[in-house]
């Protein structure tokens, strides 16, 4: 079963996340922080990792920077409500997003090669 991490500082996001991507069949564990995310992390694998660009503990960058010490082929989207910063090589996804475009791009982003 492919397993995904969602982290945001918002529980509609993660609940609405989290179903959306259960229904598809994944296994989705969901986290507020960078704290709770090293956490699970520390006990867990995942094969995505979706994360909120703008924390309270940090930012998407910082996930994506623990995420490649510990588990480099984990691939990763980072979604936001504001600009996509500029040179930055990780896929985005703007908030707000529908269920359909979110499904979407974690079936693309899971059905490439690492």
């Amino acid at each position: 079963m492919i397993r995904i991490c969602v982290i945001d500082d918002n529980p509609l996001i993660l609940t609405t996340v989290k179903r959306a991507l259960a229904r598809e069949g994944y296994e989705v564990f969901t986290v507020s922080d960078k704290e709770g995310f090293s956490q699970v992390l520390e006990r867990e694998r995942f094969d995505l990792v979706i994360t909120d660009f703008n924390l309270k503990d940090c930012t998407g960058l910082d996930i994506r920077d623990e995420l490649l010490k510990r588990s480099a082929s984990t691939r990763i989207i980072v979604m936001t409500g504001k600009e996509i910063p500029q040179g930055i090589d990780i896929p985005f996804i703007r908030k707000p997003f529908s269920i359909k475009e979110l499904r979407s791009l974690v079936a693309e982003i899971l059905r490439d090669e690492p």
